[in-house]
């Protein structure tokens, strides 16, 4: 009895990553065959009657491989099932913790009455949720981000609450859906902590990093600034990731990403010198952080702001205007990037950036 992998079931998985046991059998390939193949380890199962290549689920990191069980347990599902909270978080690619929880979860819908129940492969919750919340990712249910920020930031500490929620206003380019998720969920349990989240959340916001930056400021009592505004004399030239006008005062989030854009990182260097030397020339200070410094030590972050907010603004002769994130591309004749939010927040915290253009030196304007 051979435990060689058909060619055909080969090609399928290769293409889906994941099979039924239905396809299975559509394809000529017998239950027996499939329990062979699952004793030999060429195939593993993932969820009820859903299989994938065991080679192909070890080499996955962990969220593509918790991303992988959610589309494997939601397909094992009834038709009412949308993948929920982490898991609707995988599907959506916005920021993840730094280790995925043990078995991915689902809503289902159609009911009134609350609870769960966990199983091997995954778990279910029963709550009605409204069908402007419902979406697909590449054929799988699950619930729009909006939602699924709102719903998780319920239970999480307010930091990781507001990188979901910034994360998902940036994804949908407003706050609209954040409110109306926050409405919907009012008389849920740690409604408190969602609304918190939902009220400081910006959709400028543009890594996991910067939304640290804002959370060490708001934890202080201090103003964010308007996030990723332009500046310049005439036209757009320099986006920045937090800034004050009136006080000419910028924070930058200093991710390692920001150094690799341009694929030669000692040219994307000379591009970040040169852009301070402007902005030095406008009378802009600029107050650098890191992860490190936004997480473990907020205090002093916030301590090098205030001081500069209260400090005198440096002398400068020349009238700067500022425009929002959205207007300052189209300015420059550019289509708004989409944020870029994919990235283990608490591991990397720096989320991906839009092109190398979103940044340019003056000298390419016009």
């Amino acid at each position: 009895m051979s435990t060689t992998m058909p060619a055909n079931l080969h090609a399928a998985l290769a293409d889906d990553g994941l099979i039924t046991a239905a396809r299975c059998r559509d394809l000529g390939v017998s239950a027996d065959r499939v329990e062979r193949l699952l004793r030999s380890g060429a195939l593993t199962v993932l969820a009820k009657g859903v299989y994938a290549e065991r080679r192909a689920v070890e080499a996955l990191g962990e969220w593509p491989a918790f991303r992988l069980r959610t589309r494997a347990f939601v397909m094992a599902s009834p038709a009412n099932t949308h993948a929920s909270d982490w898991s609707a978080v995988a599907l959506h690619e916005l920021p993840t913790r730094s280790a995925p929880p043990p078995v991915p979860s689902v809503i289902r819908l159609g009911s009134r009455a609350s609870g769960s129940n966990r199983t091997l492969h995954g778990r279910t919750r029963f709550a009605a949720v409204a069908d402007r919340w419902l979406t697909e990712i590449d054929g799988t249910a699950t619930l729009r981000p909006s939602f699924a920020a709102v719903d998780l930031a319920r239970g999480l500490d307010r930091r990781s609450g507001l990188i979901l929620t910034d994360a998902a206003a940036g994804r949908e380019g407003s706050l609209e859906g954040l409110a109306q998720a926050e409405r919907d969920i009012a008389a849920w349990p740690g409604h408190g902590r969602a609304r918190w989240a939902v009220a400081h959340a910006c959709p400028d916001v543009e890594s996991p990093l910067e939304s640290v930056g804002r959370y060490a400021l708001l934890r202080a009592g201090l103003p964010v600034g308007a996030s990723n505004v332009w500046v310049g004399e005439t036209v757009p030239c320099w986006r920045l990731d937090h800034y004050w006008a009136e006080h000419r005062l910028a924070a930058e989030a200093d991710g390692i990403g920001k150094y690799g854009l341009l694929g030669d990182p000692l040219a994307a260097l000379r591009a970040e010198k040169e852009r301070e030397w402007q902005l030095q020339e406008w009378g802009i200070r600029v107050v650098r952080y890191t992860w490190t410094i936004a997480t473990l030590t907020p205090d002093a972050l916030a301590g090098r702001i205030a001081s500069l907010l209260r400090a005198e603004p440096l002398p400068a002769d020349r009238l700067l205007r500022t425009w929002s994130r959205r207007d300052g591309f189209l300015a420059r004749g550019m289509t708004p990037p989409s944020v870029g939010w994919s990235g283990s927040a608490p591991r990397r915290g720096t989320g991906a950036r839009p092109s190398p253009a979103a940044w340019a030196s003056p000298a390419r304007v016009g």
